[in-house]
C-alpha cells in the first residue's frame, strides 16, 4: 500500500514523533510512505525511517491561509504523477488540504486527531474529518463525538504506540555516567524529571511542576530536576525557576537524541500536565523505560496510569498531593521498583507500536473498500 501522511512542519513535538514512528512501522511492514510537510528540525529523521519526503509550503496554523491552497495544488500535481492508495492527515491544516486532494482524485482520506480544540467557524463550515476519524485516547474521542459533532460510527480509537522493546533496553552505561556528570547529577540524589516541549502555553504544566518541586525539598531537600526539552515557554519557566529560589537544583538540559539516556538518569518521571493533554507520549515512553512515574488524573492520564499498579496518580492540578508522591517514590525503592516493572508491562501490552499498525492498517482497508463500493 501506498501511504500519504500529510502534517504542518517536522519539529520536535509529540505529533511528529508519533507521524515518525508510524512511518517507519509502515515500511518494515511493506507499505511505501511518503511525508508531506514544510520540513523542519527532525526532517533527516524521514529518510532514515525509509520514507519519502515531498516538501509543502503550509506551515501554518490557519486553514484559511493561502499556504493551505498553495501546498494542495502541489500536492495535487505531484498525486498526477505519484498517485497513493490513502491519504492520512495529522493537524488541522493537514486536514484541509487532505480534504481537497481527496475531492480532487477520488482517494480515501483518514484523520487523526492528536488532542483537543476548540471549535470555529471554519471547523463548522468545513469539518475535513476524514472518513474516517481516528481518536488517540478515549478523552479525545468522546470530545470528537460530544464538541466537534463527527458521527460515533466514523470515529475509532487508536492509542500511539511506541517500540517498547527499545525503551525496556537499557542505554550503555558508559552514556549514563558521562550525562549525568555533564549535567552535576550525582549517583545517590535523588532526580525527579519530565520530557516535554516547552510550548502551548501552560498545557504541559511546567509551571506545576516547579511549584511541586519546591514542595517536595521541604522533606527531601536533596531532590533536584531535569527539565528535557525546549521550546518557546522556555524563558517564561527559566524566570520562574529563578523566582523560586530553585536555579541550583533545576536542569534545563534542551532536547536530546536518545531521551533513553536522560530518562535513566532520573529516579521518577513526573508528568504534570493538565486537563487537556489528549494522551502523553512522553509518559508512555518513561513507562516502557521502566521509570516510576507520578502524574495528575487529567485528560488520557487515567487511561493509561493504573494508580498505585503501573504509576502513582494524583488529582489535577494538586500540587501538594503530587509533591507528596514524588516524596514517596524516592524514599521507598520497592515501591518505585514495582510502579516501575508494571508500567513497562503495561505499555508492551497496550501501547506497542506492532498493535498501533495494525490497527491502522484496519481502518486503511476499511476506507479503501467503501471507496471501490461508491464508485
Amino acid at each position: 500500500m501506498r501511504i500519504l501522511h500529510i502534517t504542518s512542519h517536522l519539529n520536535v513535538g509529540g505529533v511528529t514523533s508519533a507521524i515518525l514512528s508510524l512511518a517507519k512501522a509502515q515500511v518494515e511492514r511493506g507499505h511505501a510512505v511518503v511525508i508531506a510537510s514544510d520540513g523542519g528540525e527532525l526532517l533527516p529523521r524521514v529518510t532514515e525511517v525509509g520514507a519519502m519526503h515531498w516538501r509543502v509550503p503550509h506551515h501554518t496554523s490557519s486553514e484559511f491561509s493561502w499556504q493551505v491552497w498553495i501546498g494542495a495544488w502541489r500536492l495535487s500535481r505531484r498525486l498526477r504523477r505519484e498517485p497513493v492508495d490513502v491519504i492520512h492527515a495529522h493537524t488541522r491544516v493537514g486536514q484541509v488540504v487532505a480534504d481537497r486532494l481527496a475531492r480532487w482524485h477520488r482517494t480515501p482520506f483518514v484523520a487523526t486527531w492528536h488532542g483537543f480544540f476548540r471549535q470555529n467557524p471554519g471547523r463548522w463550515w468545513w469539518p475535513c474529518t476524514g472518513e474516517v476519524t481516528i481518536a488517540i485516547s478515549e478523552c479525545v474521542r468522546q470530545h470528537l463525538i460530544r464538541d466537534v459533532g463527527v458521527p460515533a460510527d466514523r470515529v475509532v480509537l487508536i492509542h500511539n504506540g511506541i517500540d517498547s522493546a527499545r525503551f525496556a533496553e537499557a542505554p550503555p552505561e558508559d552514556a549514563v555516567d558521562a550525562y549525568r556528570a555533564q549535567w552535576r547529577l550525582p549517583e545517590g540524589r535523588p532526580t525527579v524529571g519530565m520530557v516535554g516541549r516547552m510550548a502551548g502555553g501552560s498545557v504541559k504544566g511546567f509551571d506545576l511542576l516547579l511549584a511541586a518541586l519546591q514542595r517536595a525539598r521541604q522533606d527531601l531537600p536533596e531532590l533536584q530536576l531535569l527539565l528535557v526539552g525546549d521550546g518557546p515557554r522556555r524563558a517564561f519557566l527559566e524566570q520562574e525557576v529563578d523566582r523560586l529560589g530553585l536555579r541550583e537544583v533545576v536542569r534545563f538540559v534542551g532536547t536530546t537524541e536518545d531521551v533513553r539516556v536522560p530518562l535513566a538518569a532520573m529516579d521518577v518521571f513526573a508528568f504534570s500536565s493538565r486537563q487537556q493533554e489528549g494522551f502523553g507520549l512522553s509518559l508512555v515512553e518513561a513507562m516502557a523505560a521502566g521509570r516510576p512515574v507520578v502524574a495528575f488524573r487529567a485528560g488520557a492520564v487515567a487511561e493509561i496510569v493504573r494508580h498505585d499498579h503501573d504509576g502513582w496518580l494524583v488529582p489535577p492540578s494538586d500540587t501538594s498531593a503530587f509533591a507528596a508522591g514524588i516524596v514517596q517514590l524516592c524514599r521507598d525503592p520497592q515501591l518505585a521498583a514495582r510502579l516501575g516493572a508494571q508500567a513497562r508491562q503495561r505499555v508492551a501490552e497496550t501501547f506497542s507500536l506492532e498493535r498501533m499498525v495494525q490497527a491502522m492498517d484496519a481502518v486503511y482497508e476499511r476506507v479503501r473498500q467503501e471507496q471501490t463500493c461508491r464508485r
